[in-house]
């Protein structure tokens, strides 16, 4: 099931909220990403730990850095294997004009940056489990709206 619209394209990665890319592979212009997500995952299949998310047609793949040391410039990069070479935690996926922003925190210690804003645009995503069964943005939406009122009424307690 493809995925499409701006909006629902940032839908996936607030949906997928602290989550960690994990890992990458380009092929031309399209860009798959492993997302470990095991709160979400394993209400799919308790051996589950993560989605894939493959995006069509990437254009304007960029990621600006928080660097750690506030005297620091913010470094620009434009390259997925330095944009993914660290695990990138997903906080939110929003609009930013017409790119999709992508708010990340970044935990590797080696690293000037702590986190940073992923820019991207695509034309359309497919979302498949480790079984690879395909996800609409209801399907996804109703995944997490269910983990998370079953979370509050956990909490409210």
């Amino acid at each position: 099931m493809m995925i499409s619209g701006t909006e629902n394209l940032c839908d996936i990665f607030s949906i997928f909220h602290d989550g960690e890319i994990s890992h990458f592979a380009v092929d031309g212009a399209n860009l798959d990403l492993e997302v470990e997500i095991m709160y979400l995952a394993e209400r799919v299949n308790p051996n589950y730990r993560r989605f894939r998310v493959s995006l069509q047609n990437v254009k304007n793949l960029s990621f600006q850095t928080w660097p750690k040391d506030p005297h620091m410039v913010p470094v620009t990069l434009s390259s997925p294997k330095h944009i993914f070479k660290p695990e990138l935690e997903i906080l939110s996926g929003e609009l930013d004009g017409n790119l999709i922003k992508v708010i990340c925190n970044q935990a590797l210690p080696s690293c000037e940056y702590c986190g940073g804003e992923l820019y991207l645009q695509a034309d359309h995503a497919v979302v498949r489990d480790e079984g690879d069964r395909e996800y609409s943005i209801d399907d996804l939406r109703n995944l997490s709206k269910d983990y998370w009122d079953e979370w509050s009424k956990r909490n409210s307690l």
